[in-house]
Protein backbone atom coordinates (compact mmCIF):
# COMPACT_ATOMS: atom_id res chain seq x y z
CA UNK A 1 0.00 0.00 0.00
CA UNK A 2 1.45 3.28 -0.97
CA UNK A 3 0.64 6.23 1.68
CA UNK A 4 0.65 9.74 0.68
CA UNK A 5 2.74 12.63 2.04
CA UNK A 6 0.10 13.78 4.69
CA UNK A 7 -1.31 10.38 5.77
CA UNK A 8 2.46 9.49 6.40
CA UNK A 9 2.75 12.26 8.07
CA UNK A 10 -0.09 12.34 10.59
CA UNK A 11 0.84 8.62 11.25
CA UNK A 12 4.25 9.73 12.30
CA UNK A 13 2.52 12.12 14.83
CA UNK A 14 0.13 9.63 16.23
CA UNK A 15 2.76 7.30 17.16
CA UNK A 16 4.95 9.98 18.49
CA UNK A 17 2.08 11.50 20.83
CA UNK A 18 1.47 7.39 22.02
CA UNK A 19 4.85 7.61 23.03
CA UNK A 20 4.58 10.72 24.77
CA UNK A 21 1.30 9.49 26.71
CA UNK A 22 3.52 6.50 27.42
CA UNK A 23 6.59 8.43 28.57
CA UNK A 24 4.68 10.64 30.66
CA UNK A 25 2.15 8.38 32.31
CA UNK A 26 4.92 6.84 34.67
CA UNK A 27 4.30 8.88 37.49
CA UNK A 28 4.33 8.28 40.92
CA UNK A 29 2.06 10.60 43.47
CA UNK A 30 3.57 11.07 46.12
CA UNK A 31 2.81 12.37 49.65
CA UNK A 32 4.66 15.64 49.25
CA UNK A 33 5.86 15.74 45.72
CA UNK A 34 5.18 14.14 42.16
CA UNK A 35 7.67 12.03 40.45
CA UNK A 36 8.25 12.31 36.43
CA UNK A 37 10.13 9.01 35.98
CA UNK A 38 10.79 9.35 32.46
CA UNK A 39 12.50 13.18 33.51
CA UNK A 40 14.25 11.14 36.83
CA UNK A 41 13.23 13.71 38.50
CA UNK A 42 10.81 14.51 41.35
CA UNK A 43 9.07 18.18 42.21
CA UNK A 44 7.81 19.22 45.21
CA UNK A 45 4.17 20.05 45.29
CA UNK A 46 4.79 23.42 47.01
CA UNK A 47 7.29 24.27 44.93
CA UNK A 48 5.12 23.33 41.83
CA UNK A 49 2.13 25.49 43.55
CA UNK A 50 4.53 28.34 43.67
CA UNK A 51 5.99 28.20 40.18
CA UNK A 52 1.95 28.08 38.60
CA UNK A 53 2.69 29.78 35.02
CA UNK A 54 -0.83 28.93 33.70
CA UNK A 55 -3.19 31.35 35.45
CA UNK A 56 -3.47 35.09 35.63
CA UNK A 57 -4.02 35.07 39.49
CA UNK A 58 -0.07 33.66 39.44
CA UNK A 59 1.25 35.82 36.35
CA UNK A 60 1.09 38.91 34.99
CA UNK A 61 -0.35 38.22 31.33
CA UNK A 62 2.11 41.39 29.78
CA UNK A 63 4.90 41.44 31.98
CA UNK A 64 5.06 37.31 32.96
CA UNK A 65 5.76 38.52 36.57
CA UNK A 66 4.85 36.53 39.82
CA UNK A 67 1.93 38.32 41.30
CA UNK A 68 2.25 36.27 44.72
CA UNK A 69 4.67 35.75 47.72
CA UNK A 70 6.12 32.24 48.23
CA UNK A 71 5.20 32.68 51.90
CA UNK A 72 1.21 32.43 50.56
CA UNK A 73 1.35 28.68 49.36
CA UNK A 74 0.93 27.01 52.72
CA UNK A 75 4.14 24.03 52.53
CA UNK A 76 2.25 21.14 52.87
CA UNK A 77 -0.49 22.11 49.64
CA UNK A 78 -0.87 19.43 47.75
CA UNK A 79 -3.34 18.02 45.09
CA UNK A 80 -7.09 17.11 46.10
CA UNK A 81 -7.41 13.00 45.74
CA UNK A 82 -7.61 12.37 41.80
CA UNK A 83 -6.47 15.71 40.99
CA UNK A 84 -3.00 15.04 38.82
CA UNK A 85 -3.97 14.73 35.18
CA UNK A 86 -2.00 14.31 32.15
CA UNK A 87 -3.08 16.25 29.04
CA UNK A 88 -1.26 16.33 25.71
CA UNK A 89 1.44 18.33 26.07
CA UNK A 90 1.56 18.11 30.16
CA UNK A 91 0.22 18.16 33.35
CA UNK A 92 -2.75 19.20 34.70
CA UNK A 93 -2.95 19.67 38.40
CA UNK A 94 -5.97 20.55 40.74
CA UNK A 95 -4.77 21.86 44.51
CA UNK A 96 -6.84 21.83 47.54
CA UNK A 97 -7.24 25.23 47.56
CA UNK A 98 -9.01 25.08 44.54
CA UNK A 99 -6.16 26.35 42.33
CA UNK A 100 -5.94 24.70 38.73
CA UNK A 101 -2.43 24.72 37.51
CA UNK A 102 -0.97 23.52 34.06
CA UNK A 103 2.89 22.34 33.62
CA UNK A 104 3.87 21.82 29.80
CA UNK A 105 6.65 19.08 29.11
CA UNK A 106 8.94 21.81 28.25
CA UNK A 107 8.41 23.58 31.46
CA UNK A 108 9.20 20.51 33.49
CA UNK A 109 11.74 19.39 31.34
CA UNK A 110 13.87 22.14 31.76
CA UNK A 111 13.46 22.32 35.76
CA UNK A 112 13.91 18.80 35.71
CA UNK A 113 17.92 18.84 36.40
CA UNK A 114 19.91 21.96 37.28
CA UNK A 115 22.21 21.19 34.13
CA UNK A 116 19.00 21.56 32.35
CA UNK A 117 18.29 25.12 33.21
CA UNK A 118 21.61 26.06 33.53
CA UNK A 119 21.74 25.23 29.55
CA UNK A 120 18.57 26.62 28.84
CA UNK A 121 19.58 30.52 30.52
CA UNK A 122 22.76 29.79 29.18
CA UNK A 123 24.39 29.64 32.06
CA UNK A 124 28.26 29.87 31.54
CA UNK A 125 30.04 26.40 33.77
CA UNK A 126 32.69 27.43 36.58
CA UNK A 127 35.31 25.10 36.06
CA UNK A 128 38.66 24.47 38.12
CA UNK A 129 41.75 24.43 36.49
CA UNK A 130 45.15 23.69 37.01
CA UNK A 131 48.34 25.18 35.14
CA UNK A 132 48.11 22.90 32.06
CA UNK A 133 44.42 23.51 31.89
CA UNK A 134 44.38 27.63 32.64
CA UNK A 135 47.63 27.90 29.81
CA UNK A 136 45.54 26.38 26.65
CA UNK A 137 42.72 28.55 27.24
CA UNK A 138 42.14 30.94 24.53
CA UNK A 139 41.35 34.15 25.89
CA UNK A 140 43.85 34.27 28.83
CA UNK A 141 45.43 37.15 27.56
CA UNK A 142 43.09 39.55 25.69
CA UNK A 143 43.92 42.82 24.44
CA UNK A 144 42.54 46.70 25.53
CA UNK A 145 41.57 47.11 22.35
CA UNK A 146 39.54 44.15 21.85
CA UNK A 147 37.37 44.71 25.22
CA UNK A 148 36.00 47.84 23.02
CA UNK A 149 34.23 45.43 20.82
CA UNK A 150 31.29 43.45 21.43
CA UNK A 151 33.17 39.86 20.49
CA UNK A 152 36.23 40.56 22.42
CA UNK A 153 34.37 42.29 25.55
CA UNK A 154 32.00 39.18 25.77
CA UNK A 155 35.12 36.89 25.28
CA UNK A 156 37.22 38.41 28.12
CA UNK A 157 33.57 38.03 30.42
CA UNK A 158 33.26 34.40 29.49
CA UNK A 159 36.74 33.71 30.25
CA UNK A 160 36.30 35.62 33.41
CA UNK A 161 33.17 33.79 34.21
CA UNK A 162 34.88 30.54 33.53
CA UNK A 163 38.10 30.42 34.88
CA UNK A 164 38.28 33.43 36.92
CA UNK A 165 41.18 34.38 35.33
CA UNK A 166 42.27 37.19 32.67
CA UNK A 167 45.28 39.08 31.73
CA UNK A 168 44.39 42.66 29.82
CA UNK A 169 47.69 43.50 27.73
CA UNK A 170 47.90 47.10 26.50
CA UNK A 171 46.80 48.77 28.80
CA UNK A 172 47.58 52.58 28.40
CA UNK A 173 49.48 54.12 31.51
CA UNK A 174 50.82 57.51 30.46
CA UNK A 175 47.87 59.15 32.53
CA UNK A 176 48.05 58.27 36.06
CA UNK A 177 46.13 60.86 37.59
CA UNK A 178 43.24 59.04 39.29
CA UNK A 179 40.67 61.34 36.96
CA UNK A 180 42.15 60.77 33.75
CA UNK A 181 43.73 57.05 34.06
CA UNK A 182 42.36 54.25 32.12
CA UNK A 183 41.78 52.23 35.47
CA UNK A 184 38.27 53.61 36.24
CA UNK A 185 37.37 52.53 32.16
CA UNK A 186 38.85 49.09 32.27
CA UNK A 187 36.94 47.82 35.46
CA UNK A 188 33.59 49.78 34.78
CA UNK A 189 33.93 47.34 32.09
CA UNK A 190 33.12 44.34 33.83
CA UNK A 191 31.62 45.96 36.89
CA UNK A 192 30.79 48.81 38.96
CA UNK A 193 33.31 50.59 40.91
CA UNK A 194 32.23 50.67 44.56
CA UNK A 195 33.91 53.82 46.72
CA UNK A 196 34.47 52.30 49.62
CA UNK A 197 36.80 54.28 52.90
CA UNK A 198 39.81 53.79 51.20
CA UNK A 199 38.52 56.10 48.26
CA UNK A 200 36.96 55.32 44.92
CA UNK A 201 41.02 54.11 43.60
CA UNK A 202 43.29 52.49 45.43
CA UNK A 203 47.13 53.71 44.67
CA UNK A 204 49.65 50.50 45.57
CA UNK A 205 52.78 51.97 47.06
CA UNK A 206 55.93 51.00 49.05
CA UNK A 207 56.04 52.88 52.33
CA UNK A 208 58.78 53.07 54.55
CA UNK A 209 57.90 51.06 58.32
CA UNK A 210 54.97 50.00 56.68
CA UNK A 211 52.36 48.40 58.80
CA UNK A 212 50.96 46.50 55.74
CA UNK A 213 52.23 44.65 53.28
CA UNK A 214 50.33 46.49 50.78
CA UNK A 215 52.32 49.72 51.28
CA UNK A 216 55.85 47.29 50.15
CA UNK A 217 57.19 46.23 47.27
CA UNK A 218 56.08 42.74 48.48
CA UNK A 219 54.73 40.86 45.34
CA UNK A 220 51.90 40.05 46.77
CA UNK A 221 50.77 37.61 44.28
CA UNK A 222 47.21 36.32 43.13
CA UNK A 223 44.90 37.14 46.11
CA UNK A 224 41.19 38.94 47.18
CA UNK A 225 40.73 41.79 49.25
CA UNK A 226 38.05 41.24 51.56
Amino acid sequence: MILSPLLRHSLKRSRTFRLHLRNWSDITIGSSALTLHSLEATFPYVWLRDSCQSSPECIHPTTSQKLHKSSDIPPDIKPVKGGVHLSPDGIDVEWEDGHKSHFTTSFLERYSSPAKLTAFHREVVRQTWNNEIITKTRDLFVSYESLKTPTGLLAALTQLARYGLMFVNEVPYQKTSDETCELPTLAGLFGDIRTTFYGRLWDVMNVRDSKNVAYTNLDLGLHMDL
